[in-house]
């Protein structure tokens, strides 16, 4: 979930080495602090004013984040990223090296960058055309009148009036084949289900693709939003000819997952809800989780990772107990008061002002906000009348198997339609992994498990008999 990667100055990154001609390229390094690794990427591109650049954090899943200027001037180049707090200043050197310091949150530290060419990556599971399926764009309003959704439709060639899913990705703002890392596991579940009778709709996110003002408009949206537009999606299916109503129901994929069940408890018609590592206990709890998670991996301390999970825990009944506006306007009186006491007062000052830098993000994120403070148990037990699937990877490191698929149980102890499934050695997006973390996704080939596939088929098949 990418946009809860909040402890940002404790990352670090990996450098490969190479020819470059000029700026423009892709630019990889390691950045080592706190005796942890991770790589960097910057990716230039030439424009008419000069340069471009987006910077992408491979092993957290991140791709794309936004450079607001690059200067490059007498062999020295400036990236600058205030979103992050950071920027980089380096010399170009000869033999296509990069040779400067990366600084954030008042922390400087050497980095080296090397021009590299993408290496291609091979995606076996992806499918192309022509395929044995009707494949139509179509645009449809969400029940928020005041958004319209672009998207595709998958129709099996055969079988009327066809059961049908819609499709609703993670967070952040992604397309409809919920493309990450160079994977699309959208365009590939949804390929699989329709060759096997099922008709699939998956449409792009609110804002994708859409200009400044609109985005800007939107920026306010949170997840209960998101289900006013899979309802738009759902309605939109009512009205096909080729679509039994009676047999749509909504697929979501982590936050995808928390959406299908708010859309399913406000619209009984919704024929199933299937939930891929979606959560089923409260967000501040999958940050924390998320976040003590990040620290292991960067290799702090035992007790360091505990007084930086103490100060998320009290920021998190500050968030509970406030509202946003309340937040906002009190904001340097809580960052003063939680500086003062333990376990804030005797954390380093970097780590403990990245980590406040939450109270600013539940302040002026609506997302964020309704994202730490939602329970989604009433709307799972309210949309828990009708067959649900809830699966996750064993090795998730995003929403955690055991706590999630264990809420679901206790949440939902009198269906008798209800499946959870555990995939032993499988990570977040349901890929055969070794560790989970999320620096393995773009390097795995495959992307989705067969099994998950034959899976959803079959379950969603039996659901809508």
């Amino acid at each position: 979930m990418k946009k809860l990667l909040l402890i940002l100055s404790l990352l670090s990154f990996l450098p490969l080495f190479g020819a470059a001609q000029g700026l423009a390229g892709d630019w990889e390094g390691t950045l080592s602090f706190s005796g942890s690794r991770m790589r960097i990427v910057f990716r230039v591109t030439a424009s008419d004013d000069g340069f471009e650049a987006k910077v992408d954090c491979p092993d957290q899943g991140v791709r794309g984040l936004p450079v607001k200027s690059v200067d490059f001037r007498d062999s020295e180049v400036t990236f600058d990223m205030p979103a992050l707090g950071a920027s980089y200043r380096g010399m170009l050197v000869p033999g296509g090296i990069l040779m400067g310091m990366f600084s954030q949150s008042g922390v400087e530290i050497p980095l080296t960058l090397a021009h590299r060419e993408p290496a291609p990556l091979r995606r076996p599971q992806e499918p192309l055309p022509p395929y044995p399926y009707a494949c139509r764009e179509v645009s449809f309003p969400s029940r928020d009148t005041a958004v319209t959704l672009a998207g595709t439709l998958t129709l099996p060639t055969s079988g009327k009036p066809r059961a049908a899913v819609v499709m609703v990705t993670g967070s952040g703002m992604q397309n409809r084949d919920e493309e990450l890392l160079g994977h699309k596991p959208f365009l590939v579940i949804a390929d699989y289900l329709t060759r096997n009778g099922i008709a699939v709709l998956r449409y792009d996110d609110r804002g994708f693709d859409a200009s400044e003002e609109v985005r800007k408009a939107l920026a306010g949206s949170t997840t209960a939003d998101f289900a006013q537009d899979a309802l738009g999606a759902f309605d939109y299916l009512r009205t096909l000819p080729e679509i039994d109503p009676r047999r749509i129901g909504i697929l979501g994929h982590s936050e995808g997952g928390t959406v299908a069940f708010i859309a399913a408890a406000q619209e009984p018609g919704v024929a199933f809800v299937v939930s891929m590592a979606g959560l089923a206990v409260r967000g501040e709890r999958a940050n924390l989780q998320q976040n003590r998670r990040v620290m292991e991996l960067q290799g702090l301390p035992v007790e360091l990772t505990g007084k930086c999970c103490e100060l998320l825990e009290q920021i998190y009944r500050i968030v509970d107990d406030h509202t946003p506006g309340e937040l906002a306007a009190g904001r340097e009186a809580f960052r003063s008061a939680l500086a003062a006491q333990e376990p804030g007062a005797s954390l380093p000052g970097a780590v403990r002002g990245n980590i406040l830098k939450l109270l600013d993000a539940a302040a002026d994120s609506p997302w964020i906000y309704h994202f730490l403070t939602y329970d989604p148990a009433q709307v799972i037990v309210r949309a828990g009348d009708r067959p649900v699937f809830a699966l996750n990877g064993a090795l998730d490191r995003q929403v955690d198997a055991g706590e999630n698929l264990g809420a679901f149980r206790r949440l939902l102890p009198e269906n008798k339609n209800l499946t959870i499934k555990q995939y032993e050695g499988l990570n977040h997006l349901f890929q055969p992994c070794t560790t989970g973390d999320v620096g393995e996704y773009e390097q795995i080939e495959v992307t989705v498990e067969p099994r998950v596939l034959e899976d959803l088929a079959a379950w969603i098949g039996n659901a809508v008999q």
